[in-house]
């Protein structure tokens, strides 16, 4: 006698549709739930197979009709694709071990999918055994490291470099006896086509750090989508086998409607549903313009059979998948505008009988072991979002529309692949990609002017490493602040909103400096971008390898787009001496252009010492970076290429890169500034200037260094001794002066008011601004924008200092931007103010100031919304008028 679980197994092979635990139930005249234990057995067996939905279904599991893909079975082998074949079985029959071979073609032509049919043909035709392996691996992973490309490769002797704990096998080991399928190897660098080639001519090769060679058999077989030019000529020489695959536009419509067919098989098989699609629908797919070849009409069909398996879970109009023309993407759509102009092509598809073409589950597909395309996940997604909002109780309509926003949204990240390099992946968070291009976007609106990706790209950059810095509260100041703000007041209220919108993205502050280099990026051009300033820190990169250093900065350059940096190979053969006197007489034939120092990049070893030779002998300020990767080298010309000094450069990057390499940790700097007032002419010059200055500036905040700077380089060197512990703000003196990022300030102009604002100015305030926001915000006013409130009473007073000419300590004019920015709060709350003394007789008293002050305020007045009585411009006239500097030393 049958079980009930047999039983449960019997109906499901009666009927192979698809069935709901009830209505089991009903036809045996059982309880439900004892129907959905067995269910439950009979799928963990595999005997059942499981269908998630509204309600979940049953049905028989059938046994897989899949053949693996091979030359048999591609579509185009006899058409397109025949003499590709020929070729490539030619080059998997010759004696002894076959020709390594290279496929060229466009991206999605399918060259993963032949070098896997090759690798079966090898096996049918007993040139490997069925248990050899396979291997993939793509280049761009790791271009970007090719240290971690060569151990990738050939493996990893341990301690070869820091953090090589063990040996590691590489994939040439474990491709031994079988195929090394290396896909997108244009992104090889020169030095890892060298070592493909020293495999090639001898069949053996070194692990990274390994002094011994090791043997292997195996065939290369490449991918690329460039053309053999981007090789060595070496390396063509050693690839007898070259074979170009055609893109989808020089393939015949039929084997476009026999890719079409079968993919649409694949699906049906894995949704056990039949799956229809209209005539037009079919056509556009036919005639469309797929740019990303067969791998982009896989995704589109992909995304057609996910928007009609949401259709189909959501309603009960058919029992087929429906792929309709409503549903087609738009660049699948305008496939359509063609048909005029193939219609002799279109008759043998233009069948009247038949609306569609229908494709049952069960019927005999191919598939390949690389196929991208193959998941559920998608299916499976939908079914969950599908459960979670019908428990919301939402309509049909809704959830329906919900969703497929959601899957368009899916497969937007194709279209991101297709613009977004594998380079830019490689850097740049997808989630910071996506939100800087978004920045921009709106900026363009705002600017009326088009940013192009390279502007985007630095830009990205730039926010990346903003956003570690702040993370680790590391601060750099802007040393043009102020003139930013003046000279391009329209963009720097612009990057103040973006800096809102990243700070919402990242839950940061970002501090008023930092918003002055958003301000630069929003006026920068693409000459901009790859020169700010004239004078710049010089990068030079220098590694070991016959052009590792050269192909590192080239991609680094690229990127940036720029042709800044230097760089040195160092063949193995070149000794540390020679490789000296290279550096040594390059920066002597042009020592103008390392006036503002150098940032030294090497891997290892003995260029580590050549900072300090370098400083020793020709006397320039030189900083080394060691263990740098190509980050570190397009971090370093990054902020160089942005005139950052060589301090704020080294800093910035052993900052950011703290657990990539192993350097000292920056020396902590004096909490009090650095002023130092120099002067060619003697120590009495020097002391008078010391005088004034100590008048304007706050003395428990900053230090007034006297120096004597009659010998220009003795001035740079202590200079040079004096930045490593001490933050320098100013130069004050006689003679211009220039030097490592360092503003300089005539002596002249603390004779004249309006400099000596400037002046104070540029010093800055102990409590930035955004410090200011960040500890008050909560004090205020929810409708009270308080950033842009202390942005405008910043500008408000500096216009008030300038007209009347008052020169203020900084720390009051901090109290006073307090005050009002709670005196506008109280105004909005409609709270009480003080009443001031005899405010008649003040404002008579000071009725040129008190009305020029008055004015001054309308702004703020304007943009919040209220009114400043009489009491309140008196407080603010007298808290002026008390804290003033009367430089009692020098007349002005």
């Amino acid at each position: 006698m049958k079980s009930r679980k047999d039983e449960v197994l019997d109906v499901l092979r009666a009927n192979p549709n698809e069935q709901t635990a009830q209505e089991l139930a009903n036809q045996l005249g059982v309880d439900r739930t004892n129907v959905s234990r067995y269910l439950n057995e009979l799928t963990k067996e595999g005997a059942v197979k499981k269908i998630d939905g509204r309600p979940v279904k049953f049905q028989i599991a059938t046994v897989s009709t899949e053949k693996h893909i091979n030359f048999d079975n591609l579509i185009g082998r006899e058409d397109s694709l025949k003499s590709q074949i020929q070729k490539s079985k030619a080059a998997i029959l010759y004696p002894p071990r076959g020709l390594h071979t290279i496929i060229f073609g466009e991206t999605g032509t399918g060259k993963t999918m032949f070098a896997e049919c090759m690798y079966r043909f090898a096996v049918s035709a007993a040139v490997l055994d069925e248990s050899a392996p396979f291997i993939t691996f793509n280049c761009a992973d790791y271009a970007q490291n090719p240290q971690l490309l060569y151990g990738h490769i050939f493996g990893v002797k341990r301690g070869a470099f820091t953090g090589a704990e063990q040996n590691r096998e590489g994939l040439m080991e474990k491709a031994d006896g079988g195929i090394l399928f290396l896909d997108e190897i244009h992104r090889l660098p020169p030095e890892g086509q060298e070592m493909l080639f020293t495999f090639i001519d001898k069949g053996t090769f070194r692990s990274l750090g390994d002094g011994q060679e090791k043997q292997a058999s195996v065939q290369i077989i490449g991918a690329t989508t460039e053309t053999s030019s981007v090789f060595l000529s070496t390396f063509n020489r050693r690839i007898p086998m070259q074979i170009e695959l055609p893109s989808l536009a020089e393939r015949s419509l039929d084997e476009r409607l026999a890719i079409i067919k079968e993919f649409l098989q694949q699906e049906a098989n894995r949704l056990m549903q039949e799956i229809a699609i209209d005539k037009r629908s079919l056509l556009a797919f036919l005639l469309y313009n797929a740019e990303g070849n067969i791998g982009q009409l896989k995704r589109d069909l992909k995304l057609v059979c996910a928007k009609a398996f949401l259709h189909h879970q959501t309603t009960s109009e058919s029992e087929k998948l429906m792929i309709v023309e409503e549903d087609l993407p738009l660049v699948v759509q305008k496939g359509l505008l063609r048909m005029n102009e193939v219609q002799d092509k279109l008759t043998p598809f233009m069948d009247k009988k038949n609306l569609y073409l229908t494709l049952k589950p069960g019927t005999e597909e191919v598939v390949w072991g690389q196929d991208p395309n193959k998941d559920m996940e998608v299916y499976h997604s939908i079914t969950y979002k599908l459960e979670k909002l019908g428990r919301e109780n939402l309509s049909e309509i809704d959830l329906e529309e919900l969703i497929s926003d959601d899957v368009d949204q899916y497969f937007e990240t194709y279209v991101e692949e297709l613009s977004h390099t594998n380079a830019y992946r490689e850097i740049i968070s997808d989630d910071l990609w996506k939100l800087v291009n978004s920045l921009y976007d709106f900026a363009s609106k705002q600017m009326q002017r088009e940013y192009d990706e390279k502007v985007r790209f630095a830009f990205a950059l730039h926010i990346s490493s903003t956003i570690e810095r702040i993370r680790g509260n590391q601060f750099i100041s802007h040393p043009n602040l102020n003139d930013i703000r003046r000279n391009y007041s329209k963009e720097f209220q612009l990057a103040i909103e973006l800096s809102n919108r990243i700070e919402e993205a990242y839950n940061i502050l970002i501090p008023l400096d930092e918003i002055g280099f958003i301000t630069m990026f929003l006026t920068m051009d693409n000459q901009e971008v790859k020169k700010v300033d004239e004078r710049q820190v010089a990068v030079l990169v220098v590694m070991h390898g016959k052009s590792t250093a050269s192909s590192m900065l080239e991609t680094v350059q690229d990127l940036l787009g720029t042709t800044n940096g230097i760089a040195f190979n160092m063949p193995l053969t070149l000794d540390t001496e020679a490789m000296y006197g290279q550096i040594k007489n390059y920066i002597q034939a042009r020592r103008e252009t390392f006036s503002e120092g150098i940032i030294l990049l090497t891997d290892m070893g003995s260029p580590n010492n050549f900072g300090n030779l370098i400083f020793h002998e020709m006397e320039i300020r030189t900083r080394v970076i060691s263990m740098a990767s190509t980050m570190l080298v397009l971090e370093s010309l990054r902020l160089a290429t942005l005139g950052r000094s060589l301090e704020e450069i080294y800093t910035s990057v052993i900052s950011m890169f703290q657990n990539m390499v192993r350097l000292e940790e920056p020396t902590q700097k004096d909490e009090k500034k650095v002023i130092i007032v120099a002067c060619f002419t003697g120590e009495g010059v020097s002391k008078r200037l010391n005088e004034v200055v100590s008048q304007i500036v706050n003395l428990e905040e900053f230090e007034i260094i006297q120096m004597q700077s009659l010998e220009r380089e003795s001035f740079k060197h202590r200079i040079d001794q004096m930045i490593t512990h001490k933050d320098i703000v100013a130069i004050v003196g006689t003679m211009e002066i220039h030097y490592q990022k360092i503003p300089f300030i005539p002596a002249m102009n603390l004779f004249k008011r309006d400099k000596i604002l400037e002046f104070q100015d540029l010093l800055g305030s102990t409590i930035s601004l955004p410090e200011m926001v960040d500890s008050l915000t909560k004090d205020f006013l929810p409708e009270i924008d308080v950033k842009t409130l202390f942005l405008l009473i910043d500008d408000v007073l500096q216009g008030i200092r300038k007209e009347q000419e008052l020169i203020i300590e900084n720390t009051a004019v901090q109290a006073l931007s307090v005050h009002l920015a709670f005196l506008v709060d109280k105004i909005k709350k409609g709270e009480e103010r003080p009443a001031f003394e005899n405010v008649k007789y003040f404002h008579q008293q000071h009725q040129l100031r008190f009305n020029q002050t008055a004015i001054k305020l309308t702004v703020i007045e304007k943009q919040f919304g209220i009114r400043f009585t009489e009491d309140d411009i008196a407080y603010i006239v007298k808290t002026l008028e008390d804290n003033r500097v009367e430089l009692g030393s020098h007349s002005v």
